[in-house]
């Protein structure tokens, strides 16, 4: 005759019967569910901080705890741009400033960089030339990703005048502003015939 399983016994449950296999299991389950979470809230436990530069230099995520403050980044570098600042949103209407002061962590967050063109000196070298009677021009100030605007027209006796001139590039009013720093544009002169 076969002999039974035995799903019922006292054993480590005292005096009251009890399915010890399924309570086993049960428990043993229960077990590994805690030491699954601590080892989910260890590697993932707080929130991500991540930092969008919209092109300047990268700037590392900080992981933090509920409450913390964000530590304030390096400020990123981006060519032609000035940082302004770190906002909540890439959408303007609803951006809100980031204060690392006194702003605390209380989800994952991306902050992201405001950028302002920045502005750019221009010096001019008359090659010789005078500009309503002066050998020298004044500098002007351009904005980087926009257009020089006027520029002055100088006269050299002997020449007539034919541009500016910047690495080998004519530069016009309506010239985009490339350049990321102070530059000098250079007076191209064409000699006239007698």
């Amino acid at each position: 005759m076969e002999e039974k399983k035995k799903w019922f016994g006292r054993g480590i449950y005292d005096k009251k019967d009890a399915p010890i296999r399924i309570l086993d299991k049960l428990i043993l389950g229960a077990v590994a569910l805690v030491i699954i979470l601590i080892f989910w809230f260890a590697v993932h436990g707080g929130y991500t901080v991540s930092f969008d530069t919209d092109g300047g230099s990268e700037v590392a995520e900080q992981r933090l705890e509920y409450g913390d403050l964000v530590a304030e980044p390096e400020t990123p570098v981006k060519p032609g741009y000035t940082f302004v600042s770190w906002v909540t949103s890439r959408d303007e209407s609803l951006a809100e400033e980031w204060s690392f002061a006194e702003t605390k962590v209380t989800s994952d967050q991306t902050l992201y960089a405001v950028w302002e063109p920045a502005q750019v000196t221009v010096k001019f070298d008359l090659d010789g030339g005078a500009c309503e009677g002066s050998a020298s021009v004044p500098d002007k100030t351009v904005v980087y990703g926009e257009t020089y605007g006027e520029l002055p027209v100088p006269e050299k006796e002997g020449c007539r005048f034919d541009g500016w001139v910047y690495s080998g590039n004519i530069i016009t009013a309506d010239t985009q502003v490339t350049m990321t720093g102070e530059h000098v544009l250079t007076a191209r002169w064409v000699m006239e015939e007698n």
